[in-house]
C-alpha cells in the first residue's frame, strides 16, 4: 500500500512539473508574440506594404506552421517532445532580433515564415504534453487551465507592446520579444522532463483528418481562423482609421479580449467535462459572430471595449471544449499527431483569412472585412449543434477516473 501511494505521489509530482514548466514557458513566449501584434501591420505599411501584402506577412507565418506542425507533432510522438520545444525556442530568440533588420516587405515575409516553423515546434507539442498527463474525464479542466497560459500571454503582450512602442520605439519591442523567448527557453532547459507519446503507432495524416473524433475540432479551428485572422490582423487597421484609437488603446482592446478568454478557461474547462462539448462550441461561435458584425459601427474606445469582451467570452466558451475533444481522440491517435493536425487546420485558415480579407479591404473597405468574417463564423453554428445532437444520442456511460493514466 505504501508503495502504491509513493508511486501515485511520484506521478503527481511529475505531472505538476510538466504542467508548471510548460505553463511558464508558453506564457512568457506568448507575451513576446503578443507584444508585436499592435505594431506589425503599421510596421509593414512603413515598409510599403498594401493590404494584400499585410495579409501575406501574416499568412507566411501560418503557412509554415501548417506545413510543419503535423510533421513535428508526429515526430514528437515517436522521438520525444523536449528537444523540439527547446530547438523552437532557440529559433524564437534569434528571429525576434532579426525583425529589427528587416528593410523590405519580402524580408519581413521571410522572417515571419521562419518564425512559423519555430512556432510549429513549440505550441502543438506543449499541448500534446498536457494531453499526455490529462486524467480521464478531466480533459476540459486540464486543457482549459493550460490554454489560459497562451491567452494570458497574448493578452498582456499587446498591452505591453503598445506602451513600449509609444515610449521606447519599435526596436525595443522586438528586443523585448527576444527576451521573453529567452526566459521560456531557460525554463524548459532547467525544468522540463522529456516524454514520448503514449500511442505506439501514431495515425497517418489522412486518417487523422477523416477521424470522426476530430471533425468538430477541425471545423472549429478553420472557421475560428477567420475570426482570429480578422481580429489580429485588421483590428489595428479599423481601430486606427475608423475608431480613431491610438496604438496603445488598440493594445488595450486586444489585451482585454484575450485576457477575458484566459480568465474563463479554467471555469469553462470544467463545464466541458460535464456538458455537451459541441453545444459549448456552438454557443461560443455565435457570440464571436455577433461581436464581429458589430465592429464596423463602433467609434471610440468604449464601444471597442464591448467588442473585446464579446470576443473573449466566445473564445472562452469554445476553446476548452474543442481541445478536450482533441485530447480524448489523441489517446488513440497520438497526442502530438492529433494536436499537430488540428492546429495545422487553424494555420490553413489563417493563411486564407488574411489573404481574402486583405483583398476585400483593397477592393472595398476594412468594414467589409468584419462583416464577411461574421457571416462565415455564423453559418458554422448549426453544424456544431447537429454534431452535438448526434454525439448525445451515441453517448455511453463513462467510467469514472478511478486511476489516472500512468506517467513515466
Amino acid at each position: 500500500m505504501t508503495g502504491e501511494v509513493s508511486c501515485h505521489d511520484k506521478q503527481e509530482e511529475v505531472r505538476k512539473r510538466i504542467f508548471s514548466s510548460l505553463y511558464g514557458a508558453v506564457f512568457t513566449t506568448m507575451i513576446g508574440i503578443g507584444i508585436v501584434i499592435p505594431l506589425l501591420p503599421g510596421y509593414a505599411q512603413d515598409l510599403g506594404a498594401s493590404g494584400i501584402y499585410i495579409g501575406l506577412i501574416f499568412s507566411s507565418f501560418a503557412l509554415s506552421r501548417a506545413l510543419f506542425m503535423p510533421f513535428f507533432g508526429r515526430l514528437s510522438d515517436n522521438r520525444g517532445r523536449r528537444a523540439l520545444i527547446i530547438t523552437g525556442l532557440c529559433g524564437y530568440v534569434t528571429l525576434s532580433v532579426l525583425y529589427i533588420f528587416a528593410d523590405s516587405v519580402s524580408t519581413l515575409i521571410l522572417i515571419r515564415f521562419l518564425h512559423g516553423i519555430t512556432s510549429a515546434m513549440i505550441f502543438p507539442i506543449a499541448l500534446a504534453y498536457i494531453g499526455d498527463i490529462s486524467p480521464l474525464g478531466m480533459e476540459g479542466r486540464y486543457m482549459g487551465s493550460f490554454t489560459s497560459s497562451m491567452f494570458l500571454g497574448m493578452g498582456i503582450g499587446p498591452l505591453l507592446g503598445g506602451v513600449v512602442t509609444d515610449i521606447y520605439g519599435i526596436d525595443a519591442t522586438f528586443l523585448a520579444m527576444a527576451g521573453m523567448s529567452a526566459i521560456a527557453l531557460l525554463t524548459c532547459i532547467l525544468l522540463l522532463p522529456d516524454r514520448r507519446g503514449t500511442s505506439t503507432r501514431p495515425a497517418p495524416m489522412l486518417s487523422l483528418i477523416l477521424h470522426p473524433g476530430l471533425r468538430g475540432p477541425i471545423l472549429y479551428q478553420f472557421i475560428n481562423a477567420f475570426a482570429n485572422g480578422t481580429f489580429m490582423v485588421f483590428l489595428p487597421v479599423i481601430a486606427a482609421y475608423v475608431g480613431e484609437l491610438s496604438v496603445a488603446e488598440t493594445g488595450v482592446i486586444i489585451s482585454v479580449s484575450i485576457l477575458s478568454t484566459a480568465l474563463l478557461q479554467k471555469v469553462l474547462g470544467k463545464l466541458a467535462d460535464q456538458y455537451n462539448k459541441f453545444y459549448l462550441i456552438a454557443l461560443g461561435t455565435i457570440i464571436v459572430a455577433v461581436a464581429l458584425a458589430l465592429v464596423p459601427g463602433f467609434h471610440g474606445f468604449y464601444p471597442y471595449l464591448i467588442y473585446a469582451f464579446l470576443m473573449g467570452i466566445g473564445g472562452g466558451i469554445a476553446v476548452p471544449a474543442m481541445f478536450a475533444l482533441v485530447t480524448i481522440t489523441g489517446r488513440e491517435t497520438g497526442q502530438g499527431s492529433a494536436m499537430g493536425v488540428v492546429n495545422m487546420v487553424m494555420s490553413m485558415g489563417m493563411i486564407v483569412s488574411p489573404l481574402i480579407c486583405g483583398w476585400i479591404m483593397d477592393i472595398s473597405n476594412v468594414s467589409a472585412v468584419f462583416n464577411i468574417s461574421a457571416y462565415i463564423v455564423a453559418i458554422s453554428t448549426p453544424l456544431f449543434i447537429m454534431m452535438g445532437v448526434k454525439s448525445h444520442k451515441k453517448k455511453k456511460p463513462r467510467l469514472s477516473d478511478a486511476g489516472t493514466r500512468s506517467i513515466k
